[in-house]
């Protein structure tokens, strides 16, 4: 075995590792946020808890096939001819998931915007395409392994995978981009300056940021090897991803129900911001808000909000607003969930 097929190997175990760890770490948080009780008493799933599962376990699910492409002893040439091509279509359903969570969360930090939606939108739509487009069309042969795996190789005449990374890669600096445009311009406008490095960690750019990290590496790997050297970090990108996109969703549903006054990302006590709504709430069940830009409607739940006022974590007394009339276009997204799992959601 040759020094990059161990690196390989230990990589794989590694990124496995990794995930399995930061969902032991985690596990509390999504129990809470899965038991909410607004959630529970209405007998529905928040479309946040939706999203988590989606992009925790289908990551999961695609380091599971991953490894049992990979570390398989039992494969034989028409079961791989039937295989090979799951991993890749579940890391393209794994990367999905990414893709909603970042795109409803940089939604929020700048405040629903019209122009700002479709063009993040659009965005998504074309890196989702392109991503499929290249995991079909770069894998046409595969081969069963002398200790019994399976492994898929690279096309000879058409080989994009790279165009997989390079789609990943536009998209997340597209998201950081928004994300720290939308949080400057609100935070220069309010009454205090202090604390901007503080709204940056608590508004998920790190999360963004960590992902684009292991889409870069990856694009620089598939762009200098054209065999299989280049899928080193493959598995750990996809661990990577899942983690930090459960993060995203599990951080703000803990911050969301912290005490208003430990919430203050301006260091204001008096009022809150508009740079503290926007980096507090992302996609809560249970969240109530007020919006500056739209008037104010009775709903049972909140898909993705702006963020809870003093008054609403206090009392709880401010109506929450609808968020299919801030953002229109993930009612497609919501429906295509609800088939995909026979869910009821909000």
């Amino acid at each position: 075995m040759t020094t990059w097929n161990d690196a390989t190997k230990y990589l794989r175990i590694a990124a496995l590792s990794f995930w399995v760890y930061d969902w032991l770490l985690t596990l509390p948080a999504e129990i809470r946020l899965s038991e909410d009780k607004k959630q529970f008493s209405a007998r529905r799933i928040s479309v946040a808890c939706l999203l988590l599962f989606l992009v925790r376990y289908l990551g999961l699910a695609a380091l599971i096939t991953n490894f049992v492409g990979f570390f398989g002893q039992f494969w034989h040439d028409a079961g791989c001819r039937r295989y090979y091509r799951v991993m890749p279509i579940m890391q393209t359903f794994a990367s999905w998931a990414s893709h909603a969570v970042f795109v409803v969360r940089t939604v929020a930090i700048c405040d629903h915007d019209i122009m700002g939606t479709v063009s993040i939108s659009v965005l998504a739509v074309l890196t989702c395409t392109l991503e499929m487009f290249a995991q079909l069309h770069s894998f046409h042969k595969y081969e069963a392994g002398s200790s019994g795996n399976c492994l898929i190789e690279y096309s000879d005449k058409s080989n994009i995978s790279w165009l997989y990374y390079l789609s990943s890669t536009v998209f997340d600096v597209a998201i950081i981009g928004m994300t720290y445009h939308g949080l400057s311009i609100d935070h220069r406008s309010s009454s205090s300056r202090a604390g901007f490095t503080d709204v940056l960690w608590k508004s998920s750019l790190v999360y963004f940021c960590a992902t684009a990290i292991l889409n870069i590496l990856n694009l620089a790997f598939y762009a200098h090897f054209n065999n299989s050297n280049a899928t080193v970090l493959g598995a750990f990108g996809i661990a990577v991803t899942s983690m930090m996109s459960s993060r995203v969703i599990l951080n703000l549903h803990e911050y969301s129900h912290q005490p208003a006054s430990s919430f203050q990302l301006s260091g204001l006590r008096t009022r809150t911001t508009s740079s503290s709504r926007r980096s507090q709430s992302f996609a809560l069940s249970s969240a109530v808000i007020t919006s500056p830009r739209l008037p104010q409607k009775a709903s049972t739940g909140v898909f993705f909000a702006s963020g809870p006022t003093e008054q609403a974590n206090l009392s709880g007394q401010s109506v929450p607003l609808d968020f299919y009339r801030a953002a229109p276009w993930t009612m497609f997204v919501h429906s295509a969930c609800t088939y995909a799992v026979h869910f009821r959601t909000i």
